[in-house]
């Protein structure tokens, strides 16, 4: 009564199967929360100590244009375990001297989420965030600054802000995550016939 042999070839599939797996359960985990490909993006970050809410703030452009779109990018994240915190309630208030523009009641499922607007004037406005957990509410502030100086090619006419459209925007991240999560499935069952051989008797 032994134990069957491995042969080089399948030694090297299992410890391969090791490292891919390994590897793929360290990218799942991973949050790279705002997206900043081009290091373009200027991330604030507040946190708050008594809900344990981390939040990170950037938009995009990082020269913002007057009377165009610019996009208003939030990740909400946990301050202990910097994972996500999912399923909320955000609301949105950006202020341009005495005019408030409202993003009210938007369902956020993953933790990120973003909003479009179109400022009309230089100067430092605030952006006000208040997320609305089962367990908490919590406001937190953050300040666009766009220098009078700052050149605009922009059209004259004021653009109306809106919601981003957060699922095509996560399409790819979504079918990429899927494709992964599928590969990792492939290796471990592989991984689990190759164990199996081992402990089969001859």
């Amino acid at each position: 009564m032994y134990y069957r042999k491995l042969s080089k070839v399948q030694y090297l599939l299992f410890f391969f199967g090791i490292t891919i797996f390994l590897y793929l359960n360290n990218y799942l985990t991973v949050y790279s929360h705002i997206s900043n490909n081009n290091n373009n993006i200027v991330i604030q970050e507040i946190m708050d100590q008594d809900d344990k809410i981390k939040v990170q703030f950037g938009y995009e452009p990082e020269k913002i244009n007057i009377n165009t779109l610019t996009n208003l990018k939030f990740s909400v994240l946990n301050s202990t375990t910097n994972e996500h915190i999912k399923n909320f309630i955000a609301r949105v208030v950006v202020t341009e001297g005495s005019e408030l523009f409202r993003f009210d009641n938007i369902t956020v499922n993953d933790g990120d989420f973003s909003v479009k607007h179109s400022f009309a004037n230089y100067g430092t406005h605030q952006v006000f965030l208040r997320v609305d957990t089962n367990s908490s509410i919590t406001p937190v502030t953050f300040d666009v600054i766009i220098p009078s100086y700052q050149s605009s090619s922009s059209s004259p006419f004021l653009m109306d802000s809106f919601k981003s459209d957060v699922d095509n925007d996560n399409e790819s991240t979504s079918f990429a995550t899927y494709l992964i999560i599928g590969v990792g499935v492939a290796i471990s069952i592989g991984m689990t016939i190759i164990l199996l051989s081992i402990l089969k008797k001859k």
